[in-house]
């Protein structure tokens, strides 16, 4: 009895840890270290909208939002991203944008709605099938951005970064 008892608090207790450090990096935390994670060769990227991506994009860096429909700190981050994506069109940076759900059971029209809502309905949208694209660039929380350069190095990595921070990091990887 005894060991039952102690076998079920081991098992209740590791359940525990395994939700408590999933509920903690679910919408993550500031990380703006300048990664040098490699994204590898380029694979093309179908958008919900049937629009193929490449990552990294040939010749331009790439800013790639992760989130989900689900998450409301995600709300921030892709509202900024669809900024960045508007002022860098409007000064004519050279630079790519995608936003990433990382939910792969939320369905098309579910992130259509959400893009709208945020105002970002211009960028882009994917569904990270296989989580291939969170694992490829090394993203374990929503509400990461990351700028991938043209050679597939991830240059910056941050949580809910500003339009503006977004832009500028671009720039600095050679929009």
């Amino acid at each position: 009895m005894t060991i039952s008892l102690t076998r079920r608090t081991t098992l209740s207790l590791a359940g525990l840890l395994i939700v408590g450090s999933l509920a903690l990096s679910a919408c993550g935390s500031a990380d703006e270290d300048g990664s040098s994670a490699d994204a590898g060769s380029p694979a093309p990227v179908t958008s919900i909208d049937g629009q193929q991506v490449s990552l990294p994009a040939a010749g331009k860096p790439t800013a790639v939002f992760f989130f989900s429909v689900g998450c409301g700190e995600c709300v921030g981050g892709v509202r900024s991203l669809g900024e960045a994506a508007a002022s860098a069109e409007d000064n004519g940076t050279d630079a790519q944008f995608l936003a990433v759900d990382m939910d792969p059971r939320e369905p098309k029209e579910t992130i259509e709605g959400f893009m709208e809502y945020v105002e970002a309905e211009h960028v882009p949208a994917a569904i990270d099938e296989g989580a291939v694209l969170s694992q490829r660039f090394d993203v374990a929380a929503l509400s990461t951005l990351i700028i991938v350069d043209a050679d597939g190095k991830v240059t910056f990595r941050a949580t809910d970064p500003a339009a503006d921070t977004i832009v500028a990091e671009l720039e600095k990887a050679g929009a």
